[in-house]
């Protein structure tokens, strides 16, 4: 699949409460949220995402909340519609992602430690392989 079409996908998993994607991939957000603030945290992850190679990543709470310029709290709020999105396809069932642990340290900074969900990680890697044939 061409990677404007996987983008386009993952905009409609971020952008609709609910719906249908190719392949009978049906999706639905349990969490409501800031579709805004839930875009801007997404794009941060993706960053991170695509610069560490890795599908478990640990953030900070804070740090996220300047980069986008909200509170704290408001990502936290959402990283949990992040994490509520539910994705099915042929009677699997998985999020969009996973909120591993969470931890406040003692100076009061909150770490997140999250991993991708698994068709989360094959489109990205699909987007990530295509960047990398020749043109």
């Amino acid at each position: 699949m061409e990677r404007s079409k996987i983008y386009r996908m993952i905009q409609m998993v971020l952008s609709d409460r609910k719906g249908m994607l190719e392949r009978g991939v049906t999706f639905s957000w349990t969490i409501e949220g800031d579709e805004r603030i839930i875009g801007l945290v997404f794009d941060v992850i993706l960053d991170r995402y695509f610069l560490y190679n890795q599908t478990s990543l640990l953030t900070e709470v804070q740090e996220i909340a300047r980069l986008v310029e909200c509170r704290p709290e408001e990502i936290v709020r959402a990283l949990s519609c992040l994490s509520g999105i539910r994705l099915e396809s042929n009677h699997i069932i998985e999020r969009l992602m996973n909120i591993e642990e969470a931890t406040i340290s003692e100076n009061g900074s909150i770490l997140v430690a999250i991993r991708l969900g698994g068709w989360l990680t094959h489109q990205l890697h699909q987007i990530g392989r295509d960047a990398l044939l020749p043109c």
